[in-house]
């Protein structure tokens, strides 16, 4: 499970990392895309918290 919780965690840094591009590039963001930079945030924050309890598994 370990392996598991050390995947999910690389794979919400890598969403916050997508979500501080987003933010930091300046861009001029389309009308369907108002909310891509959120999300970003939105899935980084809920998979580094679902990974916290497969620490403690064996």
């Amino acid at each position: 499970m370990t392996g598991l919780a050390v995947a999910m965690d690389i794979v919400a840094v890598g969403f916050f990392a997508w979500f501080v591009a987003l933010v930091t590039h300046g861009r001029t963001v389309p009308a369907d895309e108002g909310g891509q930079s959120v999300a970003m945030l939105l899935i980084a924050a809920s998979l580094a918290l679902l990974s916290v309890s497969l620490w403690s598994l064996p």
